[in-house]
């Protein structure tokens, strides 16, 4: 929409003042650039926002190891933490899933529901509610 609201004032302007075409052409492309330039600053701005940030912070949980019942080693989050339960309602509020990346955020449930196995009170409400959000997360990129 910039460009043409800008184009036909320049080329009165153009035609007013007598400027060459090439002075009223590199005008009009500097106005293009500029706006080319606010539309990719905002949007990087909103994929930092939406994805940057939240990987950030969901990588700075604890992953934790431990071995299943059948003795396999699987990697997890612990649910009865707090810190855990804040990054997963931030996560939960700012993600977008169409500028996200669906395998990473799975195996990130993933690594949080394979907290279920190491949870002695699976009715702790932190649990309950790390659960919610892991499963709001995970439906989000099905």
């Amino acid at each position: 929409m910039i460009h043409t609201s800008s184009l036909i004032p320049l080329l009165r302007l153009g035609k007013l003042f007598n400027l060459p075409s090439d002075i009223t052409q590199y005008i009009y492309f500097n106005i293009i650039h500029n706006s080319a330039q606010l539309i990719i600053d905002k949007w990087y701005s909103y994929i930092n926002i939406h994805n940057t940030n939240l990987c950030y912070i969901a990588n700075t949980i604890p992953i934790l190891q431990g071995h299943t019942f059948f003795g396999d080693t699987i990697t997890y989050y612990d649910l009865h933490d707090k810190k855990f339960n804040i990054t997963l309602s931030i996560c939960a509020k700012y993600i977008k899933p169409s500028i996200s990346d669906k395998d990473w955020w799975r195996n990130f449930a993933q690594n949080g529901f394979n907290g279920l196995t190491f949870v002695n009170n699976d009715m702790d409400t932190t649990v309950q509610h790390n659960l919610f959000i892991l499963t709001n997360i995970f439906e989000c990129f099905q």
